[in-house]
């Protein structure tokens, strides 16, 4: 029998005096999706200091606010150490703490500050501190870092161009005018340079213009460095990198502090209401059809999905020169627009319920009578509408079409891609390389035996072969490898790949991270419970990363890859910067199930990530949007958090990993 879910979220919100002025914190964008058993609360959290810390605690009411109880198992972002931002969501399994629940159902979200942890990343032994972005005039925005140099004496030079923020309508702004210590930079086209000595701390502050006056908060601010190594004979090395903070708020003056030792409560409330009809969680999961998906606005336009493969006319360039980069598109293919934004409303349906309809990114509005709706920004040229769906048993479709935008009826427009069009239809096109480890059979005893990785490794290798442009040749698959076995192909692979090329390195096995030490293991088969001899450091993998010359990277690891070499990084539904521009950079990027001391044999994370893969309908698809729009999922069924970034000290220059469909 099926069974009603009304669920009402209520949250509560604070009123906290810092030193300068109010900041009101509160939870926002508050929402419940069901998702077989578990609940899925989603929530923000605004108006907090950069880098303050929260302890965030869910309970529920059956009885209308009378009583509260706790919830018990919970994950995701809830308890001590919650950092302020957006997307943030609690699961609770709630059959794991009740026989049912039925009726009309009160979620509470208490909220209470911690301490501020300060927002930092390093660069080569350079420690890149965020002090403050604030207002500093009208349309204007100042950002305040603290470098310090642990490293050897070397030259300094931050690119004022390369000093961006993107907003969450994936706008980019650059700074205008910079200063590092004394050294101004007074143009956009600057670079202040400065030389740094070890243990040297200076600052650097940035100007932005013409921001919005309604801006209150980054998605994300990336610093362009390079650090410059001289020696007698001059220039000895040249290091590159981005350095990326994310999602945080811009003040309305300067913090003058990051304490670390604030302590305020929550007080006020803030409510949200969410009338959610789903059936409860059936024993038996029959249900394999994802959900349907059609569209009502804007009319006209014809949905393609996995079906659709990459194919894309070549036009003439409409300024008669020779350069391809110029050349337009054909729109015959999609419906041509003059507005900034659009409304996508259509139906997704499906006999079980939905858990959610995501569209660019966005989630929609689900509505009565299996109605969703959102509202997507469009660039000018070509916009892939792309529209996912998931039921509530986890099945899932992605549909997409095509939209032009053009300021005027005349105007030439050109994909956003093109560059990345003339990189992989030249005949010289980069190659994709894949190294696809699993491993089932442990010869010791005191080494359980696994059953699926395996299977999971071949089933990526067959998806990256007829979905993306792997060739079959240049995917080197191991299958219960020991470790030397593992160390010859890593190092054929050093000498294989070129500086043009792309590598991804995929690993489905026994894996051990020790807490205390901060040392992740792979196992290889030949790995002994009594000694780490024969085991595969995290630490050596990470070096052959560095080593091997390809122009990105990507790790994929279902087993723990954590610790001080990993730099995590909250992954975005889509990319915040320019494709093109994301591929022209270095990357060295990771994607692990979790830091986990045992790996499930049946791994969810390998089921979404090439459920994921296989349904995608882009041409290019980053990593970061590929972790991210199935990171959910498998929080859903994982006790833990998917884990995306990038890998310290290998040479990652702020780019991503981009599958390119065949």
């Amino acid at each position: 029998m099926k069974k009603s879910l009304k669920l009402v979220l209520i949250a509560l919100a604070a009123s906290v005096l810092s030193t300068t002025n109010i900041v009101a914190q509160e939870f926002v964008d508050l929402n419940t999706k069901q998702l077989g058993e578990n609940i899925n609360i989603e929530y923000s959290i605004t108006g907090e200091q950069i880098g303050q810390l929260f302890k965030v605690t869910p309970s529920y009411s059956t009885d209308g606010g009378r009583t509260f109880q706790k919830m018990e198992t919970v994950s995701g972002y809830v308890g001590d150490n919650v950092l302020g931002g957006k997307n943030q969501v609690i699961i609770w399994n709630v059959l794991n703490d009740l026989p049912q629940l039925q009726g009309d159902v009160l979620f509470k979200l208490d909220g209470q500050t911690l301490s501020t942890k300060a927002l930092e990343d390093d660069f080569s032994n350079v420690i890149f501190k965020l002090i403050s972005l604030h207002r500093s005039g009208t349309n204007q925005l100042e950002l305040i870092l603290s470098i310090t140099n642990n490293g050897p004496t070397r030259d300094l030079k931050l690119i004022n161009g390369l000093i961006t923020i993107t907003d969450f309508n994936r706008n980019t702004y650059d700074a205008q005018r910079g200063k590092l210590a004394e050294v101004a930079g007074p143009q956009r086209y600057s670079t202040p340079q400065r030389t740094i000595k070890n243990g040297e701390t200076v600052q650097a502050t940035f100007v932005f213009d013409k921001i919005p006056s309604d801006l209150n908060r980054v998605m994300q601010l990336s610093i362009g460095a390079e650090l410059l190594t001289f020696s007698t004979y001059g220039l000895d090395n040249l290091d590159i990198s981005a350095i990326k903070f994310q999602d945080f708020p811009v003040s309305s003056s300067p913090t003058t502090s990051m304490s670390v030792t604030t302590s305020k409560q929550f007080e006020g409330n803030i409510t949200a209401s969410v009338n959610v009809q789903k059936p409860e969680p059936q024993v038996v999961n029959a249900d394999s059809n994802p959900p349907v998906i059609s569209i009502l606005f804007p009319e006209g336009v014809s949905l393609t999905g996995s079906e659709a493969t990459r194919g894309r006319p070549y036009a003439q360039s409409s300024s008669g020169l020779e350069d391809r980069r110029l050349r337009s598109v054909s729109i015959n293919d999609g419906l041509t627009v003059s507005d900034e934004n659009l409304m996508v409303k259509g139906t997704a349906s499906d006999e079980n319920g939905i858990f959610e309809v995501v569209v660019n990114g966005r989630n929609a509005t689900l509505k009565p009578d299996n109605v969703f709706e959102v509202t997507v920004p469009l660039k000018l040229g070509r916009n892939d509408i792309v529209i996912r769906s998931m039921d509530i048993y986890e099945n899932s479709v992605e549909r997409k079409f095509i939209v032009y935008r053009k300021d005027s009826p005349n105007q030439n427009i050109s994909s956003d891609t093109e560059e990345l069009d003339l990189v992989f239809d030249a005949p010289r096109a980069p190659r994709y390389y894949a190294l696809i480890v699993g491993v089932n059979d442990y010869p010791d005893a005191g080494i359980a035996t696994l059953n699926n990785p395996v299977r999971d490794a071949a089933s990526l290798a067959k998806t990256l072969v007829e979905y993306y442009t792997f060739e079959a040749s240049d995917i080197s698959f191991l299958k219960n490898p020991t470790r030397g076995q593992l160390i010859d192909e890593l190092d054929r692979l050093t000498r294989r790949v070129t500086k043009n090329d792309n590598l991804l390195i995929f690993y489905a096995g026994h894996g051990y991270f020790d807490s205390e030490t901060e040392f992740g293991y792979w196992l290889p088969s030949d790995a002994s419970a009594s000694s780490t001899g024969n085991w595969m450091a995290n630490s050596q993998l990470k070096d052959y990363v560095a080593a091997i010359k390809s122009k990105h990277t990507l790790l994929i690891a279902d087993a723990c890859f954590g610790g001080s070499i990993f730099k995590i990084r909250k992954a975005f539904p889509d990319a915040t910067d320019q494709l093109d521009k994301v591929y022209d950079r270095k990357s060295r990027k990771a994607m692990t199930s979790g830091a986990l001391t045992e790996v499930p044999d049946e791994s969810m994370f390998i089921k979404h990530l090439v459920q994921r893969l296989q349904e995608n309908t882009i041409d290019y698809l980053s990593a970061e949007e590929l972790f991210s729009s199935f990171k959910t999922a498998v929080m859903n069924t994982s006790p833990t958090v998917p884990q995306y970034g990038d890998i310290k000290g290998t040479g990652d220059e702020g780019g991503d990993f981009v599958f390119v469909r065949k």
